[in-house]
């Protein structure tokens, strides 16, 4: 029989998966077009939400880790706050004590899709209703993103980028398209041109956009792990009932490997 706590931990556990995988799935199919612009802003939203708890968990087992297996306060899990890069900066520095095999770090492209996210989550996330009252202090979250697709996409190889320039070249000769003009996601007037370009290098960037997340997230699998086994193990010493389940057991997709990503059309648990 599971305690409120394991109960509790597990409920938490399921909806922070549920964030990132939904957060992945949206990211993954957001593009520039009308059918599909919202999702930038729902796949902003759910990573967010699913950064944020993951990093508490993370830091709610190492206090209990530090604790004698006890739970933190209230008040103590308000003081984590809910900036993204300070909660990020707190799991490195914990799991820094952990001896962990690989050091959790970020390159430049995951340091921009952090800051982006904690943008996002302290206040980017209203920037069309502040902007409509004139009262807005926060940077466009569309523009920010499509500025973290810009730089995977000159990361993409420059035959895949001339090939997606070469076929957009065709479609708009064959359709005869060549002096038509559309409205981009930032409002902008382009060329069909311009637009399909932008428009398949999204699609073809943001497998490594997701990647760029997977890349980010993988270590913390091995933080839960680690956390989840040495409390375990202190309430064997203390002959005390388990009260964490296997935490990184929901979040298996951290593992899955580039070539599997750079391919993975849908994001679902046990998939």
């Amino acid at each position: 029989m599971y305690n409120k706590e394991y109960k509790l931990l597990a409920q938490e556990g399921h909806l922070t998966m549920t964030s990132l995988l939904g957060g992945l799935n949206s990211i993954r199919r957001a593009n520039i077009d009308e059918n599909h612009r919202g999702l930038f802003y729902l796949g902003l939203f759910e990573l967010a939400t699913g950064f944020e708890r993951l990093f508490k968990i993370v830091l709610i087992l190492d206090h209990k880790i530090s604790n004698k297996c006890q739970t933190p306060t209230n008040q103590e899990l308000r003081s984590f706050g809910h900036d993204i890069e300070k909660l990020y900066a707190k799991c490195v520095e914990c799991s820094s004590n952990y001896s962990l095999h690989s050091e959790i770090s970020l390159n430049d492209k995951q340091k921009q899709i952090i800051e982006v996210l904690a943008k996002f989550a302290k206040g980017s996330r209203y920037y069309n209703l502040d902007e409509l009252t004139e009262n807005n202090k926060n940077d466009d979250p569309i523009g920010l993103w499509l500025d973290v697709i810009d730089r995977h996409v000159w990361g993409l190889r420059s035959d895949v980028r001339k090939r997606i320039e070469q076929d957009a070249i065709t479609f708009i000769d064959r359709n005869g398209l060549a002096t038509n003009w559309k409205q981009n996601i930032n409002g902008d007037w382009i060329t069909i041109l311009e637009f399909t370009y932008l428009r398949h290098t999204t699609e073809k960037a943001s497998y490594h956009v997701v990647w760029s997340i997977i890349d980010m997230l993988r270590p913390f699998y091995y933080v839960l792990q680690y956390q989840t086994y040495r409390i375990h193990q202190l309430n064997v010493d203390n002959n005390a009932s388990n009260e964490v389940p296997h935490m990184y057991e929901f979040f298996p997709f951290f593992l899955t490997p580039k070539s599997s990503v750079l391919r993975k059309k849908k994001w679902a648990w046990g998939e």
